[in-house]
């Protein structure tokens, strides 16, 4: 086998990572050429290009350098079990996705199944959750394509032939909107998808699956929709055709994914809800004797809920535990999250006062994972 080791440059696309005048540790990539055109790449979890020693799947393929794109038959196999093939399709002599392709999760449950052609869906296709169940069928044609069934990952139908509620999630954003036929109907937003307010970022308009107009925060527009039904980055084997290599090293932490406190009603409302409650305890209150401000510090706990709330002003104590007993009342938070597993959250209420008037803030600060210390917002 003839090993090769290329650098990475503007002109090329693989790396022989040394960082010695930077302090960070040596890698060593590997780009597999076996014979002629046939390669193996080593992948990680992302489907990107890893070391050898730490990859979670092996591709097995073919490659255009001068394309730079993967050409013929491709096969991803899984490194920590041998008979389960992630990954089954062929790329055309153009580098395009051409035929049937099959993929699998790293546990060996079917992903997803169905055709391409020159890179679009074409026909039936299936996808499911990595526990067996169903998650989406759909049909295409060329760039056409009609959502006939669609489940939630608790398994209840949210969408059953061509009519209910759909939501398209790719790269931490989410459409949303209802089916009519298996096209968009109505109203359609986006969000991010750790955004349990739902704010809208776009929203488009759809008559009959028709396009009519979209709006975003820097006007309106007419010409096509952004929203897509499907989109191939539901697919992680895709991300290998970019050829790119992990940004973490063998040896590298995952980075933790963070969801900060949040309210489903979005903050404005729970500022408000604050804003009842605080204006309770001091509407009976002669503020013209308070010059000094003083704050109140706790955390949401993992239940979203205000606890271990603390003041530090010594001098209107009376009017400091009435205010923590109303806070304590306020409205449920969704708890913060590391990785989906709910933690405490840090926050602080600050109070000042002037002239016989008050004025509040409150800001959350650091995410407290009681099992690894404490992460920074």
């Amino acid at each position: 086998m003839k090993i090769l080791l290329v650098t990475l440059i503007t002109a090329l696309l693989f790396c022989n990572c040394a960082h010695a005048q930077t302090g960070r540790p040596f890698r060593s990539v590997h780009f597999n050429f076996i014979s002629k055109d046939s390669i193996n790449l080593s992948l990680n979890e992302d489907f990107d290009l890893i070391e050898d020693s730490c990859s979670q799947a092996t591709r097995y393929a073919h490659f255009n350098m001068k394309l730079h794109k993967f050409v013929g038959k491709i096969k991803d196999v899984s490194r920590l079990d041998s008979n389960i093939v992630m990954t089954e399709g062929t790329y055309n002599a153009d580098g395009e996705k051409e035929g049937p392709f099959i993929t699998r999760y790293v546990n060996g449950q079917l992903q997803a199944k169905g055709n391409f052609v020159k890179n679009n869906f074409d026909g039936k296709w299936e996808m499911y959750y990595d526990d067996g169940k169903p998650k989406l069928f759909f049909e295409a044609n060329g760039s056409d394509i009609i959502i006939t069934d669609y489940w939630d990952a608790a398994g209840k139908k949210l969408v059953d032939n061509g009519k209910g509620k759909y939501s398209a999630a790719s790269n931490g954003l989410c459409w949303e909107g209802h089916l009519l036929d298996g096209k968009p109907e109505g109203s359609w937003s986006i969000f991010k998808t750790d955004d349990v307010s739902k704010t809208p970022l776009e929203t488009e308009k759809y008559k009959g699956g028709v396009f009519q107009k979209g709006k975003s925060p820097i006007g309106e527009y007419t010409d096509a929709p952004r929203m897509k039904l499907v989109s191939t980055d539901m697919l992680p084997f895709v991300r290998a055709e970019a050829l790119k290599v992990s940004a973490r090293g063998c040896n590298d932490a995952k980075a933790k994914h963070i969801v900060y406190v949040q309210y489903k009603e979005g903050f404005d409302r729970y500022s408000d809800a604050l804003t009842a409650i605080i204006f309770s305890v001091f509407r009976y209150v002669d503020l013209r004797h308070f010059s000094n401000g003083f704050s109140i510090e706790g955390e949401v706990n993992d239940q979203g809920f205000l606890t271990n709330l603390q003041s530090y002003d010594s001098f209107n104590q009376q009017v400091s535990n009435a205010l923590i007993y109303g806070l304590k009342q306020a409205p449920k938070l969704e708890a913060a999250s590391i990785d989906g597993r709910k933690v405490n959250e840090k926050v602080k209420f600050n109070f000042s006062f002037g002239a016989g008037t008050y004025s509040y803030n409150y800001k959350f600060g650091e995410v407290v994972d009681k099992s690894a210390g404490v992460t920074k917002k």
